[in-house]
């Protein structure tokens, strides 16, 4: 049969042939580079995935807190990152939810699902090596499941230690040793060595993964005279201790996001606890240089119930359920408003009033004040806070008292500390300390709350020097 072609036909067919050409160049000339693959953990409630990088676009998938997902790709400002997810899915995410540790523009630049147009360049030396080593799919990757691991020189706990790894970081899976007990690992700051296989999860097929070393590499040398001790990762954080899981924790002065910023502790810090408020979900702890202060405890990976903790601060949280708050000089709606705290809000609750109707709270700008229960969301027994006003429930009446008048409670003799409570005047308080430099006391109220509060707010029946140092 002939085909008679028009001159128009011609054309086209020519300019089709011309743009497949073209357009197999391009998918050559890619898979003749090196794509930029790295991990991510979601550090959000919840990201995400949808099919196009628009807000917009349908939903393809959902990630939770934790998971991790691989960057493949980003757009041209790098407002949006191309992922694989642990379910295979492939989508777009704005990578705000997102804790790395790369340059994104060093992410290929990929126009639609699956199509990229701009790949990153590779150095020669680069490209070389790629050529001697198998590369693993860019869904190889795994995360952490202890407290600190050892990354080592070979496999086996007979090499050399070059780094360690902590729970929840993200690692990519380079290759293994012929039994699949150790994996070749590449860490978030481009460390590469080995790990215990039995310390990684991954989805991803280990045994899939390219064998990169039947022996490993040669041990370390051990000096004349020394005995070699193999030495085995730790299986978790230290008692009382617990490692952060986000990408920088605001350490605060109390616990509550009213409180000032003392200093941040990134992903991976390991931080000893110390006590929590009393639904948990702050928690006293210490930094690596020395630091104390509050950080949410959502936050941390334990290594024990952190409710078992001592509860060192008679607080709890809770969100404001309406659409602006009012917080009052006093339990009463006809009292001065002393700020307003917006619908959502976390405020920290430091009392109620004995019939639990009001709440003394600590708003996120820093102010105290009363606001009505019923406009407060809590997972917490609001019961087992402290009593702030009205009679206390098997203790003698509190003495009459001035609500205009009143000072925190702290839980260290500073202004910037916790506030564990509020005292008000005249209210009767038993004195048991003082500072060296007689600026604060601790006192005992008749509810059985302790702290420190200023000198200048009490007034003693005996001279402030009679009574023990019990703070430097």
């Amino acid at each position: 049969m002939k085909l008679k072609l028009t001159s128009k036909n011609l054309l086209l067919a020519t300019i089709l042939l011309v743009a497949g050409l073209f357009l197999t160049s391009q998918v050559m000339a890619f898979e003749g580079q090196a794509q930029v693959t790295a991990p991510a953990i979601v550090n959000a409630s919840s990201i995400t995935i949808q099919v196009q990088p628009d807000p917009n676009a349908a939903i393809s998938d959902v990630v939770g807190q934790n998971q991790v997902v691989t960057m493949l790709g980003r757009n041209a400002d790098a407002s949006w990152v191309y992922v694989r997810t642990p379910n295979n899915v492939l989508g777009w995410t704005q990578p705000q939810g997102l804790t790395y540790t790369i340059n994104l523009f060093n992410l290929t630049v990929v126009t639609a699902p699956g199509t990229t147009v701009t790949p990153v360049a590779t150095s020669t030396a680069t490209a070389v090596a790629a050529t001697q080593t198998p590369a693993p799919p860019p869904s190889a990757t795994g995360t952490v499941n202890t407290g600190a691991l050892n990354v080592r020189s070979g496999p086996g706990v007979q090499y050399s230690r070059i780094a360690a790894v902590y729970f929840g970081d993200a690692v990519v899976l380079l290759g293994r040793n012929s039994d699949t007990t150790w994996l070749n690992i590449r860490t978030a700051n481009n460390v590469v060595g080995w790990v215990n296989a039995r310390y990684i999860t991954t989805a991803y097929p280990i045994t899939s993964l390219p064998v990169t070393s039947t022996t490993g590499s040669t041990p370390t040398p051990v000096p004349p005279g020394a005995t070699a001790v193999p030495t085995t990762a730790p299986s978790g954080p230290a008692p009382n201790s617990a490692v952060v899981n986000t990408g920088n924790l605001n350490v605060r002065s109390g616990p509550g996001v009213g409180y000032p910023r003392v200093t941040s502790v990134s992903i991976g810090t390991t931080v000893s606890l110390f006590g929590r408020n009393l639904d948990t979900s702050w928690v006293s702890v210490g930094t690596p240089n020395g630091q104390q202060g509050w950080v949410n405890s959502k936050f941390l990976n334990a290594s024990s119930n952190m409710s078992n903790l001592p509860v060192t601060s008679q607080t709890g949280t809770g969100y404001v359920a309406t659409g602006n708050l009012n917080v009052r000089s006093a339990p009463s709606a006809t009292a001065s408003v002393v700020t307003t705290v917006p619908y959502g809000s976390a405020v920290t609750l430091l009392g109620r009033s004995s019939d639990n109707t009001w709440l003394m709270v600590h708003a996120f700008d820093g102010k105290e004040g009363w606001v009505n229960a019923a406009f407060i969301s809590t997972a917490m027994n609001i019961s087992q806070l402290p009593v702030l006003t009205g009679a206390v429930p098997g203790q003698p009446p509190v003495p009459p008292a001035n609500p205009g008048n009143t000072t925190s409670l702290r839980s260290c003799p500073n202004i910037t500390c916790a506030v564990s409570g509020t005292v008000y005047s005249g209210l009767a308080v038993t004195a048991t300390g003082r500072t060296a430099d007689n600026t604060w006391v601790y006192v005992v109220l008749s509810n059985g709350q302790q702290g420190w509060i200023q000198a200048q707010f009490v007034a003693l029946a005996v001279p402030i020097s009679s009574l023990p140092v019990t703070y430097p």
